[in-house]
């Protein structure tokens, strides 16, 4: 029930956030399905899921990329481990162009495990252009509040619905004000 309880915080955390461009919040989640559960997919302006070119990576490509359709979220795919061409068409195969990047052994990122010193310019060039190419795909999207309030909204009222009113003991789908719409003015002039 901690767990739970930890992870619904991060959750509501997280789904209030408003960052300035070029800020980032950086969430290593689970690879299964309880971040589509909670909604916690829909809070983020561009979903990265990092995944080998093996059957079990692409099997997790396709289930997020299943459990987002539908849902308008922003959802693309980085190689991991990738050892040449072959490795890129399989991975290209399954996600088309989602495929943003692709990241294979990087001896500077081995020697920083090992506990060596490690800069951003110790990497190769494909991998500092790979990169470059998450960062620009990390600040192309345009946030669309009303569809972020709509969202937050279905999830917290099925959420409600099924477990949480129970669990409370009172009626959570109250909490929702019809009249509210997410904005970054909406945030400040909701602060203490």
């Amino acid at each position: 029930m901690l767990l739970k309880i930890v992870y619904l915080l991060t959750c509501r955390v997280l789904g209030l956030a408003v960052l300035a461009f070029r800020e980032y919040v950086v969430v290593d989640c689970t690879a299964g399905a309880e971040s589509f559960a909670s909604g916690m997919f829909t809070r983020f302006d561009l979903t990265f899921l990092v995944a080998e070119p093996t059957r079990k990576g692409v099997g997790v490509w396709r289930q997020w990329a299943g459990y987002a359709d539908g849902y308008d979220v922003n959802v693309a795919l980085i190689g991991n481990k990738t050892q040449g061409d072959a490795d890129t068409a399989f991975l290209r195969e399954h996600a088309g162009t989602a495929l943003l990047a692709c990241l294979g052994h990087e001896p500077a990122v081995r020697a920083m495990e090992q506990g060596r010193p490690f800069r951003l310019a110790d990497l190769s060039d494909e991998a500092r252009t790979a990169l470059t190419t998450l960062r620009q795909a990390a600040d192309a999207p345009v946030k669309d509040w009303p569809q972020f309030t709509r969202q937050a909204t279905e999830f917290h009222l099925r959420n409600a619905r099924a477990w949480a009113s129970a669990a409370a003991g009172e009626d959570l789908a109250a909490q929702i004000d019809p009249s509210f719409a997410m904005s970054p003015e909406a945030f400040l002039t909701a602060a203490p």
